[in-house]
């Protein structure tokens, strides 16, 4: 079954993927070349099926807003 996940961090030659339960390990030959931490992802067993564009840009939307407002800016 796809799930989302989000691309946590590299180690060798994995990718950790932070789902909603858990972390898991996909190879990193099993995932498009454009992958970078912090994006969110479509994944199915162990492998990435694609980038979720949308809900990156909307998740990196929110943070920033949280930064803004920690800092005092609006």
């Amino acid at each position: 079954m796809r799930e989302q996940a989000i691309i946590d961090r590299f180690e060798g030659d994995f990718i950790i993927l932070e789902t909603e339960h858990g972390t898991i390990q996909i190879p990193r030959n099993h995932a498009p070349a454009m992958v970078a931490e912090g994006l969110v992802v479509w994944y199915e067993g162990d492998r990435i099926l694609e980038i979720d564009e949308e809900e990156t840009s909307r998740r990196d939307a929110m943070v920033r807003r949280r930064f803004e407002r920690i800092l005092g800016n609006k």
